[in-house]
């Protein structure tokens, strides 16, 4: 998983100077060439799936008063991080990739959304593909021939299930597609099953 910085709203709110302290030390122990802006909007709460409320902003500069600047201006918002405590910003190591999507894995099934958008499927994008697997059953509907279905099915499968008995919960895993290697992005709860997502 590329490294991550967590920002509370309300210590940015309080605490600017500290927030440009935190995000200095974390580019410098880190050192990434890009990063990923995003918001939580109360999406990963279990009595609150809003999955595609979140905000990205992509190819951020690594410097943390440009940084703060940008979530400052753009991202502290009350529509952007739904309103309440708990609201984050993450800033995060913007991984390069063919492919980005959201995998959830919970009782032996396996539901895949794909784009070649790094922030399409979490904000709120159609996917180009769409993949479910239930016990022996595969079903890959697509858009384009090119993405590797079946291969990065069984890739998201195995790392998934890996999650799964790790965390001891269904997840809900953001990854991007090298085109060898499934990257995980960030890993949270199923706040529905995927018997009701079927729905």
């Amino acid at each position: 998983m590329p490294p991550a910085l967590c920002l509370l709203a309300e210590d940015l709110f309080r605490a600017m100077a500290e927030a440009v302290n935190a995000t200095n030390a974390w580019l410098r122990l880190y050192r990434p060439r890009r990063v990923v802006l995003r918001t939580s909007a109360h999406e990963d709460l279990a009595e609150s799936a809003q999955a595609g409320r979140t905000v990205s902003l992509l190819n951020c500069p690594p410097d943390a008063s440009a940084l703060l600047r940008t979530i400052d201006q753009d991202l502290l918002t009350t529509e952007n991080l739904g309103g309440g405590s708990g609201a984050c910003i993450m800033v995060q190591e913007q991984i390069e990739a063919p492919l980005y999507g959201v995998a959830f894995y919970e009782d032996g099934h396996l539901t895949v959304e794909a784009t070649r958008h790094a922030d399409g499927i979490t904000a709120g994008r159609p996917p180009q593909t769409h993949t479910r697997v239930e016990g022996n059953r595969l079903h890959i509907t697509t858009q384009e021939s090119l993405i590797p279905g079946m291969l990065l099915t069984r890739r998201l499968l195995q790392s998934c299930r890996l999650l799964h008995e790790h965390f001891g919960f269904g997840v809900d895993v953001e990854w991007a597609w090298t085109g060898a290697a499934v990257v995980v992005l960030q890993v949270r709860p199923i706040t529905r099953s995927l018997l009701e997502r079927a729905a």
